[in-house]
């Protein structure tokens, strides 16, 4: 069996409110990761890994009911990165505050990815949201 040698690991967590699309964008990132779900919601964790030019990124995704607050806490330990995952359905500026001192709080960097899913016709005028937040 052959050995490969990585220059670095990196750990990865994808946080979002709950049905944001977290598992979704793992599994399409990684289609043979693992989802410890009941009745089609995340109940424990997401995990998956890819590796890239000797870097080995283990991907962590949380579930994002709010019951599942200390999961997101002992999954996110130790994480060097971010993804986090919103659905502008919900409003952005509803859990903007929020991210914002959760990522401070634990000192995490990372990126924002906006699900736009179907809308069911409705404006979402999620560039306007965002203008409005990030100035």
């Amino acid at each position: 069996m052959e050995q490969r040698s990585f220059k670095r690991r990196v750990k990865v967590v994808v946080l979002g409110n709950a049905e944001a699309g977290k598992s979704t964008l793992i599994k399409t990132l990684i289609p043979d990761s693992i989802n410890i779900e009941y009745k089609g919601r995340t109940i424990a964790l997401d995990f998956g890994v890819i590796e890239k030019n000797g870097i080995r990124f283990h991907i962590f995704g949380t579930p994002g009911q709010r019951r599942f607050e200390i999961v997101r806490d002992v999954i996110s330990e130790g994480a060097d990165l971010f993804i986090y995952v919103f659905d502008p359905s919900l409003g952005i500026s509803r859990y903007y505050s929020e991210v914002i001192s959760l990522l401070k709080e634990k000192e995490l960097k990372g990126f924002f990815f906006i699900n736009l899913r179907e809308s069911g016709g409705r404006d979402l005028n999620v560039e306007k949201e965002l203008s409005t937040l990030l100035k």
